[in-house]
């Protein structure tokens, strides 16, 4: 009887002793709390200096390529000048630009900028009819050989003719200035008498448009004096927002949902920022464009603030940098741009917010534990230990356990029910670890015992085969996981080996593998819905042409040899199409026509066949490619072909000139009446057939004789 008592205050003895070490590890915690709180301030100013680093760079970036490159064709000006004193520009300034254009062109090559002008103005020009030289280049990344990627936006069209440059679609013969876009010429030309070094007088507008149809662009023009210090016009480059904003990548401050960057204008040295050039239609939605930034300083050091006027649900960051865009005591000094990075509160400050969670945590888990250990020692001892005995019975434990005895009845049967519980358990999570490190992937990992019907899994392998929070497929189901493995079994990915689909949207795949050992199963699943992706984007790019999305020739190959193993005994027919006049079109009115050309005629010929028994491909520039497959008779196919060409004489494409045309097409028939032809030769006698349209009945169709 004294053993017993002796052994029960054993028990109470060392209750209380935990819950005084509960309560010295809370007092602890608290201690930790507030040696926290400094640590937060720092993550805060830790994450303001990243941000505003990252601006920063990005600042210099841009304002050396816009002091430094884009305006550095002073050598260019200075030829263009000595152009200007030896031609007569009032009777002839066609036959300037004639000369100057040689200047112009390696101009915007070198500067790579967008666009490059010489304007010829004085205050008595006609608004309407002002002499100018204007080019454009839409990606001055991608030099041509030729000069073919080159544009004219105004200029004498026969002079764009003779050294073969396509007009804009927006070119005119003369420039004409409105309200809206004049100050890019008039501000540097009425600056002119300051000084006759050109350079100092440099000046970069705000964003407009030449037209209502063209693309917007900022500008950095001068004034253009001849040889001898006489003002003639104004010379300069230009920048279109959709190449400018490839300098202002979003995600570099913020992975995703990024309001990125804008530039800013001010005229009081940074008091009022208006916001100029905007990127991205998130930033358009959250910022209003019309109405200068609301700030409050965070960090004045940093020129970090808080943007007020938003309209997002959360707290957003600004970090602001001057671009310094004109020298001291120069005409435009005071016109002053700013670049400005935004990025949310909850990335900004994503990690000193983790910490102020964990200090939560720990609060009300010291709390938590403390309250507990109060709970126990109010409680009988002998009944929450064996209640303790039957939820560890029932459960899995993940450690090896060796429990002394106690010498009491209770507790002794506690300690070899966690024991064997334990025993069982790691048996089958030794072998289950020992496949997930042979892979060294985050893999999901089972086992079935099937004497025991007991399903053992790792902690993710139900979400990896997208079944997570699926009540049906609890790990101690036996019938249920059998099930779902069936399930995944029956969808197998084609062409593949041991990877299945489980998943149509978001499409989603795995890689299942598993082995028998007696009454055991043992498996792994591999999610590799990243490397399906790969391979099926990579499949697409290999097969299919970039301008048109239609088969490319060897797509088109293996989808033709792919049909024919059908051995479908109904008619088909190969079809080679050639497209007419495609070389006329790109000389006369540029590549970009040419390739609007081309895609009219590939809209034409998808619609050729209403039940789309056909495959379509592309096989070079302007010859393509069709299988007509599944039907009746030859006649059938025959009629398809003449509602085509019917339909070709009322689907008018209309060019720049504003002339509609018809798209002109002819075409080549071949049939396959499963004779031994390989594909290689159905496809020569379709080619001659095509050839004979064009020599004989050009803009229709001749079937083979063959």
């Amino acid at each position: 009887m004294r053993k017993l008592k002796y052994q029960k205050y054993s028990i109470v003895y060392k209750l209380t002793r935990l819950i005084l070490g509960i309560i010295i590890l809370q007092t602890f915690l608290f201690g930790f709390i507030l040696i926290q709180g400094g640590v937060v301030k720092q993550a805060n100013s830790n994450a303001y200096q990243l941000f505003h680093d990252k601006v920063n760079n990005r600042k210099d970036y841009v304002q050396r390529e816009m002091k430094n490159n884009w305006i550095n064709f002073d050598p260019y000006v200075t030829n263009i000048s000595k152009l200007l004193s030896r031609t007569d520009l009032k009777d002839n300034p066609n036959s300037f630009f004639e000369t100057a254009i040689e200047e112009l062109i390696p101009m915007l090559r070198t500067t790579q900028a967008t666009g490059a002008y010489i304007i010829l103005y004085d205050e008595t020009s006609e608004k309407d009819n002002i002499a100018s030289l204007y080019l454009r280049d839409y990606d001055p990344i991608m030099n041509a050989y030729s000069d073919d990627d080159i544009y004219m936006v105004s200029g004498p069209s026969e002079l764009a003719k003779k050294l073969m440059i396509p007009l804009d679609q927006t070119w005119r013969y003369s420039l004409k200035l409105t309200e809206e876009n004049s100050s890019f010429v008039r501000t540097p030309y009425e600056h002119a008498s300051i000084t006759s070094k050109a350079t100092l007088l440099g000046y970069w507008s705000k964003p407009f448009k030449l037209q209502s149809d063209d693309v917007s662009i900022i500008t950095y023009s001068m004034p253009l004096f001849d040889s001898i210090g006489e003002l003639k016009g104004v010379i300069g480059i230009d920048i279109t927002l959709n190449y400018l904003a490839d300098y202002f990548p979003a995600t570099e401050l913020q992975p995703k949902d990024s309001l990125g960057y804008l530039i800013a204008y001010s005229e009081d040295d940074g008091e009022t920022l208006e916001p100029i050039i905007s990127g991205g239609a998130l930033q358009k939605r959250m910022i209003d464009e019309d109405e200068p930034l609301v700030l409050e300083s965070v960090d004045e050091d940093l020129k970090i603030y808080n943007l007020v006027n938003h309209s997002a649900k959360e707290k957003i960051y600004a970090s602001i940098e001057k671009i310094g865009l004109y020298a001291f005591n120069t005409p435009f000094e005071q016109e002053q741009w700013y670049l400005v990075g935004f990025m949310r509160e909850d990335y900004l400050l994503s990690y000193s917010n983790n910490i102020k969670q964990i200090l939560l945590i720990t609060l009300l888990s010291a709390i938590g534990l403390g309250s507990i250990g109060a709970i126990l020692i109010s409680f009988r001892i002998t009944k929450p230990i064996v209640a303790l005995a039957r939820q560890v019975k029932d459960s899995d434990l993940d450690q090896e356990l060796m429990l002394k005895p106690t010498g009491l009845y209770e507790l002794d049967e506690l300690s070899k029910t966690i024991e064997v519980t334990n025993h069982l358990m790691l048996e089958s999570a030794s072998r289950l670890t020992k496949i997930v490190e042979l892979f060294g992937l985050p893999i999901g990992a089972f086992e079935v015992n099937h004497t025991l019907k007991r399903v053992f899994t790792t902690d993710n392998y139900w979400s990896i085969i997208g079944l997570e929070g699926n009540e049906n497929t609890h790990m101690n189901e036996y019938d249920s996981f059998l099930d779902s493995i069936q399930r995944l079994l029956s969808t197998p990915e084609v062409d593949e080996t041991d990877i299945y689909k489980i998943c149509e949207e978001p499409e989603r795949w795995v890689r299942f593998k598993q082995t028998d050992q007696e009454d055991t199963w043992i498996g792994v699943v591999l999610d590799v819905t990243n490397e399906m992706l790969e391979k099926k984007e990579i499949k697409k790019e290999r097969d299919h042409d970039p301008l048109t999305n239609l088969l490319n020739r060897k797509g088109f190959q293996w989808a033709f040899e792919k049909w024919s193993e059908e051995k479908s005994t109904k008619s088909s027919a190969l079809v080679m199409f050639d497209l007419d006049r495609l070389k006329q079109i790109n000389d006369s009115y540029g590549h970009k026509w040419g390739d609007h050309y081309i895609v009219s005629a590939v809209e034409r010929l998808e619609n050729m066949s209403s039940d789309k028994q056909m495959i379509l491909g592309r096989r070079s520039g302007d010859e393509f490619i069709l299988l007509l497959h599944g039907f009746e008779s030859h006649d059938d196919i025959l009629d398809v072909m003449n509602s085509f060409y019917n339909r070709l004489e009322s689907e008018l494409v209309i060019f720049p000139d504003g002339k509609p045309e018809q798209v002109r097409i002819s075409s080549g028939i071949m049939w396959i009446d499963h004779r031994d032809f390989s594909y290689e030769e159905l496809l020569h006698f379709a080619d001659e057939a095509l050839y004979e349209a064009k020599r004989h009945n050009k803009g229709r169709y001749v079937v083979s004789e063959m």
